[in-house]
């Protein structure tokens, strides 16, 4: 699979002005990669990540968790890769994609974890065409699986994450 090549086109709701214009995914997940200064076993993970519905989910969960940590992140990645990861949900069926119209968020279950992504900001995207399912008031049980959000990416590529970690006395 090339990654250059994954181009996405959010729906727009009916009756906005602006179109859907077609994205560039790959370029956007390397510039929050950049924001945040992955490393190289990180950003080959999100390569392994970006090839499946459940990895594309853990890896947006990555990036937004990560965030926290940097000024300004550059969000760009996230309309486009919400949207892809339930484009190949439908394909893979590695994940289910619901969205709360009253909570303004699109949820994604998978085999292992469920996860939320607050899309209400995200007003001219037609999020209830991107969903699978459409829920009110859905009742989320996921857990806060972003302390872990490192781990489930490196999970992609196979990595032991023993191996990559540092102890204290290694800083």
């Amino acid at each position: 699979m090339n990654l250059d090549d994954i181009i996405v086109t959010p729906p727009r709701k009916e009756g906005v002005l602006t179109s859907s214009e077609p994205v560039h995914l790959w370029p956007l997940i390397q510039a929050a990669l950049d924001k945040i200064e992955a490393d190289d076993t990180t950003r080959d993970a999100a390569q392994y990540a970006i090839t499946c519905s459940d990895g594309c989910v853990v890896l947006a969960n990555y990036l937004n968790s990560e965030a926290k940590r940097v000024k300004k992140m550059d969000y760009r990645f996230k309309v486009p890769l919400i949207v892809y990861a339930a484009e190949l949900a439908r394909q893979d069926d590695r994940a289910d994609s619901i969205y709360d119209p009253e909570e303004g968020a699109v949820y994604f279950e998978t085999d292992e974890d469920q996860f939320s992504f607050h899309v209400f900001k995200d007003w001219t995207v037609d999020w209830e065409n991107v969903a699978d399912e459409v829920i009110k008031n859905y009742e989320w049980s996921g857990n806060e699986n972003q302390t872990w959000a490192l781990d489930l990416l490196l999970a992609y590529q196979e990595i032991d994450i023993e191996k990559f970690r540092r102890e204290p006395d290694d800083v």
